[in-house]
């Protein structure tokens, strides 16, 4: 049995006012109209859902168990209607759908994180899926709509576009300069343990600059590791000095469980981009997140709200 939705609705209007006249005046539709549609809804029902009064109207025992499935249907119906509209002019304005986004670790619970959140905060029922890069689960770099890294890809039809520069410092525990001095000079750094970023189980000599002069890092390689997460720990672990992002460890510096090391000899600058196909930017989604990421590196070092202990004080 099929029950036109215009005869619930009547039906459910005229119980809402308490009478036909009220109805009329609330929805401009006329009162012998809303009586004909009522009067179909009980034949088609083969029950009297009202009960007609001199001073208005009062639903039938019928008529109250009726109605308490009407407005659950007409609010679901209402919701559904809503998030229909909402997903329609979403694709209508291009955003929709999945965004995938794939970052280096340095910048994955940082910079992507907090982008990531910006837009979904504009664009609630876009999906958005962040992976860590070189991870065995992670999506391929040709499947996801961009990718926040160091050194974008040599991939046909791939585009880098350069979002800035980020800043290096050499980084040390107390308890590793407590028990191995404050080196004073890049050749003091020959007695000191380094914790090395590597690839693919080589490492290239980290360059030292100060205003003048250029030295290389002639530190003992205590740690390899190609993640900033892994050097970060065993920094604090106090397993030696370290090459990190600025932005990176500021949680850290701030709470004093990491030093800056050789203050005025810095690595090089590193620069930062955003890698994705040519033909996936002309998505709406995608050129309102690079947009994003682009307007929000120059705060790059407030992203990060996790602060690092070392395993001894976690046990501590």
């Amino acid at each position: 049995m099929q029950i036109d939705l215009r005869l619930i609705e009547a039906f459910a209007l005229v119980l809402r006012c308490g009478s036909l006249t009220k109805a009329e005046e609330v929805s401009g539709i006329s009162k012998a109209t809303l009586s004909r549609q009522i009067l179909s809804l009980e034949k088609t029902l083969g029950s009297s859902l009202l009960s007609r009064r001199a001073r208005g109207m009062a639903p039938t025992e019928a008529g109250r168990v009726f109605y308490a499935h009407c407005e659950a249907m007409l609010a679901e119906l209402t919701g559904r209607i809503d998030t229909a509209r909402v997903q329609v002019q979403e694709m209508n304005s291009g955003v929709t759908g999945t965004l995938s986004i794939l970052a280096d670790s340095v910048f994955s619970t940082t910079y992507a994180c907090h982008v990531g959140r910006l837009f979904k905060e504009k664009h609630p029922n876009v999906q958005v899926r962040l992976d860590v890069a070189q991870r065995p689960d992670a999506l391929s770099v040709d499947e996801v709509d961009c990718y926040i890294c160091s050194v974008p890809p040599d991939i046909p039809n791939m585009v880098g576009k350069l979002l800035g520069r980020i800043s290096y410092g050499l980084y040390a525990s107390p308890s590793y300069l407590s028990r191995k001095g404050v080196p004073a000079t890049p050749i003091e750094m020959s007695n000191h343990d380094a914790i090395i970023l590597s690839g693919r189980g080589t490492h290239q000599k980290l360059m030292l600059h100060s205003e003048k002069h250029s030295q290389p890092q002639l530190s003992k390689g205590g740690i390899w590791t190609n993640d900033y997460w892994v050097m970060k720990t065993y920094c604090l672990d106090g397993f030696g000095i370290a090459a990190l992002p600025d932005f990176f460890v500021q949680p850290e510096v701030l709470q004093g469980t990491l030093v800056p090391v050789l203050q005025n000899w810095k690595p090089e600058w590193t620069k930062i981009y955003c890698a994705y196909p040519l033909q996936r930017y002309r998505t709406r989604k995608l050129q309102e997140f690079v947009e994003m990421l682009a307007q929000s590196i120059q705060n790059l070092e407030s992203y990060n709200p996790y602060v690092g202990y070392s395993s001894a004080q976690a046990n501590g």
